[in-house]
């Protein structure tokens, strides 16, 4: 990226945008040499997310990436987040200049809204498609489905880091036929329309996901599917403030029985036609990248006037 950037036309603004670390520490050094204002756009937690994961094995040089961070964080003539919740926590934390920039979809690319399908089985359809990260928490998702084999049949359809030590623990927990290889195009449309619900999840015990939301639950919500959400925080308030299904929490146990108690509402649930029109109004990605556009040439004008 720095030979690259080095030798390209000189920008009115540099955008470093991260989880790609790297790309945060090539941006700072760009901007320095090339003397171009940077804007840093936090599209995950970081540095909370960091300290969460535990993906930096010693201490000593997590608190050096998390310093490095939050230095580079200061130093931006803008900082952009995905959630207000990380906006706020940024600026509790001294930075001044921070906006907010949803993820979202863009809606107009959906050849249609959910097609529900008849059903020859009973059980409830419960539809996992996407990564298979450590971030999501699915062994969890795998503990559910265990304890509800009477009455829930479990897809998940994608590939990660984590597949193979989720595909061991499905193996322990008796469960068969539940993992499906990555699908594209049409075909991720036919998994949404065969489940009864979908699942966005986010394990519990990384702080910094209460102020995550899952870029998949806009994809989900967009089409019209019923979403159960393990999520918490923000992702959580986006649930429950369209109507996009149900948002639980507790137990293996305390989920499997709400589920279970849920199961025809989930079964007969059909999205609000107004919440969707509101929904896709506001996180529709063509309508935010006019507003990301606008936000960025009126920050530009705010230091072209400061240098005149």
């Amino acid at each position: 990226m720095i030979p690259k950037s080095m030798f390209a036309p000189r920008p009115d603004l540099l955008i470093a945008t991260v989880p790609a670390l790297p790309t945060l520490i090539a941006g700072y050094l760009i901007s320095k040499v090339r003397r171009v204002p940077l804007v840093v756009e936090m599209r995950d937690a970081w540095p909370e997310l960091l300290e969460d994961s535990g993906i930096v094995r010693w201490k000593f040089a997590e608190r050096l990436c998390v310093q490095a961070i939050r230095s580079i964080q200061a130093s931006a003539s803008l900082v952009i987040t995905v959630t207000p919740g990380h906006a706020q926590r940024l600026i509790n934390e001294g930075l001044r200049e921070v906006r907010v920039v949803s993820n979202g979809y863009r809606f107009a690319s959906l050849p249609h809204t959910r097609i529900r399908h008849s059903q020859a089985s009973s059980k409830l359809r419960v539809l996992y498609l996407g990564n298979l990260g450590e971030s999501q928490g699915l062994q969890e998702v795998l503990d559910i489905a265990a304890v509800s084999q009477d009455w829930m049949e479990l897809r998940i359809v994608g590939q990660g880091s984590a597949s193979t030590r989720l595909e061991s623990r499905a193996a322990d927990l008796g469960l068969v036929d539940v993992f499906v290889p990555p699908v594209r195009g049409e075909d991720v449309l036919e998994w949404y329309d065969w489940a009864d619900t979908c699942v966005v999840s986010l394990r519990s015990d990384w702080d910094s996901f209460a102020y995550t939301v899952p870029s998949k639950l806009f994809e989900l919500a967009g089409y019209g599917c019923h979403i159960t959400g393990l999520v918490k925080g923000e992702a959580s308030e986006i649930i429950d403030k369209y109507d996009l299904g149900i948002s639980v929490d507790g137990d293996v146990l305390a989920v499997s029985r709400k589920l279970r108690e849920s199961s025809t509402d989930i079964k007969e649930w059909k999205y609000d036609p107004q919440s969707m029109e509101t929904f896709r109004s506001v996180y529709d990605l063509e309508s935010l990248a006019v507003g990301y556009h606008e936000l960025l040439t009126g920050h530009l004008a705010k230091i072209r006037e400061g240098r005149a």
